[in-house]
């Protein structure tokens, strides 16, 4: 089936959820800027050649500004790559990390797809974005349980870190560093040296 199908699909059954939910759609991306901040992104991608599409989501916080050390675009321009959080809508065909939605081979198979993918929507997209909903409350919660959890990617506390010295909370921030710098690899120098940062202030 072609893409043109699945995206009328999409624009029939996906998008007017995410419009009903304070979502600003253009094209195949929806944002969502939050008081306090906090941005939410919804990025729809396709790749015809494959005939298969997947939903990227993004979540950031302003303050926190460029984390790939860039010009951060605004909160209307940005889109999942931008993110210092990113997940995607998890389809779950072949295994369990499995983000991709088929195109199908007819009409009523892309309108299934889409219909499964808005099934799975509301469950996905609230587990994804919960830590990121409300400023600074819900931030501030989920970066004390990040201290806390031996199985994140010491990157991905590096962030949590610079959530709490926004939130001016020094101590979860060195905590938080002191439990990834063990868990970063040999030759990720950088993240090392910014975690390191954190703790010396």
């Amino acid at each position: 089936m072609e893409r043109k199908t699945t995206t009328s699909e999409l624009r029939a059954q996906f998008f007017p959820r995410l419009v009903a939910a304070g979502f600003v759609r253009q094209g195949d991306i929806a944002r969502r800027v939050l008081d306090g901040g906090g941005v939410h992104v919804v990025e729809v991608q396709h790749r015809p050649r494959s005939a298969v599409f997947q939903v990227n989501l993004g979540a950031h916080l302003l303050a926190l500004g460029d984390v790939a050390g860039g010009a951060m675009p605004a909160p209307q321009a940005m889109r999942d790559h931008d993110c210092a959080w990113r997940g995607s809508v998890i389809a779950g065909f072949r295994n369990a990390t499995d983000a991709e939605f088929a195109y199908g081979t007819s009409a009523q198979d892309a309108a299934e797809s889409v219909a499964f993918l808005v099934a799975e929507w509301e469950r996905q997209s609230q587990a994804f974005f919960a830590p990121f909903s409300a400023y600074p409350g819900s931030f501030l919660a989920a970066a004390r349980l990040a201290a806390q959890d031996a199985e994140r990617h010491p990157a991905h506390l590096l962030n949590w870190a610079r959530v709490a010295l926004v939130l001016q909370e020094a101590p979860l921030a060195k905590s938080i560093a002191q439990a990834a710098l063990p868990r970063v690899p040999e030759r990720a120098t950088s993240l090392r040296a910014n975690l390191e940062g954190i703790l010396t202030g």
